[in-house]
């Protein structure tokens, strides 16, 4: 047994050693490497504040919608077509839409990423977009009574919204939408209707 224990304490430390010896080979080898680069070219620094002072044209919005794949194409035709902002927008699609911005426990993190693409674009408007049988963020339209409540409940939730930017980001036009989809001859017709 003795033996045993022997053998396996020298062959944890030769594992050691051997280990120490690669790192230590590793670190020489890229230590030299960096100073070829020295003595020879070094690669140009990239100057980010370039950009900034070249670029004329920024993000002009900011849109928030729902992840929901049944409003997925609607919503960027409507984004694109009927607001005019096609290639002129970062998007954020979160699960639920506005509900993770509502909760007090999600909203510093929602705002503060909301705020990332505010402060490097420059954005100066958020479109907000939120629909009828949201199932993440509301349970969907089962969840209501009928679908005025559930109307009034999810626009009553975009003005809460857009009250939260208004607070954080005081410069910010707001723009809400909620969207709505009926049957028509088998044909799925969307609406977004503006919320005052």
């Amino acid at each position: 047994m003795k033996h045993a224990r022997k053998i396996l304490n020298i062959s944890h430390t030769i594992v050691v050693a051997l280990l120490f010896f690669t790192t230590f080979t590793i670190t020489i080898k890229a230590s030299l490497a960096s100073d070829e680069l020295e003595d020879d070219k070094q690669p140009p620094k990239v100057k980010y504040s370039k950009f900034f002072d070249e670029k004329k044209h920024w993000c002009d919005a900011l849109v928030i919608t729902c992840t929901d794949f049944r409003f997925t194409t609607a919503t960027q035709e409507f984004i694109n077509d009927r607001l005019g902002l096609k290639g002129k927008y970062d998007y954020i699609s979160i699960p639920g839409s506005i509900r993770n911005l509502l909760d007090s426990k999600t909203r510093d993190l929602v705002l503060n990423t909301f705020g990332i693409s505010l402060r490097l674009h420059h954005v100066k408007r958020v479109v907000i977009l939120a629909h009828q049988d949201c199932t993440i963020g509301y349970g969907g339209s089962k969840s209501f009574p009928e679908l005025a409540v559930e109307y009034k409940t999810i626009c009553k939730d975009l003005k809460k919204a857009r009250r939260l930017f208004g607070i954080k980001f005081p410069h910010l036009r707001v723009d809400l939408y909620y969207g709505t989809v009926f049957f028509n001859d088998n044909k799925r017709i969307y609406n977004f209707k503006q919320i005052l």
